[in-house]
C-alpha cells in the first residue's frame, strides 16, 4: 500500500513524531506500506516559512533532506494529478479553501494512494482515499 502524508504529518514525522497518533505510526511502520510525501508539501512549507519564518521554521530543503533520510519517497507532480482536481468537490460543497490540500487529495486519488491527514475538514470531500487520524 502507498500512503501519502499530509504536510503536517510530514513535519511531525520528521521533527516531533509524538504528535502522530499511535494508529498512524503503526501504519507507517508496516513493511507493506510505502510512505510518500509530495513535492506539493515542500512547496507549501517553503511558502509558509517565507511568510512566517518565526512561526513556521520548516524549509522545503530541510524537509526533503530528512524525509529522504527517513526512507520516505517523494511524489512529484504529474499532469494526471492536475486533471484529477476536476473530479473533486468544489469549495461551495466542502467549505474548504486550501489549494495545497486539494492538490494532495488529487494526487492520492490519481495514484490510488491512501492520503492520511489530521484535518477533519478534508472528510467533506468524501473521497475514499482520505483517512483522518
Amino acid at each position: 500500500m502507498r500512503v501519502l502524508m499530509d504536510t503536517h504529518f510530514l513535519v511531525w514525522a520528521i521533527y516531533d513524531d509524538s504528535k502522530i497518533p499511535a494508529e498512524l505510526m503503526d501504519l507507517l511502520a508496516d513493511d507493506n506500506v510505502t510512505v510518500e510525501y509530495s513535492i506539493v508539501s515542500l512547496w507549501e512549507s517553503e511558502i509558509k516559512h517565507r511568510k512566517h519564518p518565526d512561526k513556521f521554521d520548516y524549509r522545503a530543503s530541510d524537509l526533503s533532506y530528512y524525509a529522504q533520510l527517513s526512507d520516505y519517497c517523494q511524489l512529484d507532480l504529474a499532469p494526471d494529478h492536475i486533471y484529477a482536481l476536476s473530479g473533486l468537490k468544489d469549495e461551495k460543497e466542502t467549505g474548504h479553501k486550501d489549494p495545497f490540500d486539494k492538490m494532495l487529495i488529487a494526487q492520492a486519488r490519481s495514484e490510488n494512494m491512501l492520503f492520511v491527514t489530521h484535518d477533519k475538514r478534508l472528510l467533506a470531500y468524501n473521497e475514499p482515499c482520505v483517512r483522518y487520524f
